[in-house]
């Protein structure tokens, strides 16, 4: 999977943020699914101010990914998405917070310094 790019809110922009990442066709379609619910499930965990718009785009790419299947499925699949995610999420609660630490301290964070404060 490539990340092309990442903000983040920063102060009282609760509008900002976002990524960009690269289709992964190798992943199951729940790891799919778990990447488009990350953000709606991060600021839920983490109670980071939102918006109503947020998610928006995620959603819409979660609908395309299940277009082929019936709509009561298509929900079903977005709820284990979601669920996914936030079992994801708070696995790695620790990581997250260290790396959430550096992005306010350092304002910009470099490849390598991720890999270096994600890993065990």
């Amino acid at each position: 999977m490539v990340v092309r790019r990442v903000e983040i809110a920063v102060d009282s922009d609760d509008a900002k943020g976002a990524a960009e990442i690269e289709d992964d066709p190798t992943l199951d379609l729940l790891d799919r699914l778990a990447i488009c619910a990350a953000g709606r499930e991060a600021q839920k965990l983490f109670d980071a101010p939102t918006h109503d718009g947020a998610g928006w785009g995620d959603y819409g790419k979660m609908v395309v990914l299940l277009a082929n299947r019936e709509e009561k499925r298509q929900i079903e699949w977005m709820h284990r998405g979601h669920k996914r995610a936030f079992d994801l999420i708070s696995l790695h609660r620790g990581k997250i917070d260290r790396l959430a630490k550096t992005v306010i301290e350092k304002k910009r964070v470099e490849a390598d310094e991720i890999a270096a404060l994600l890993a065990d």
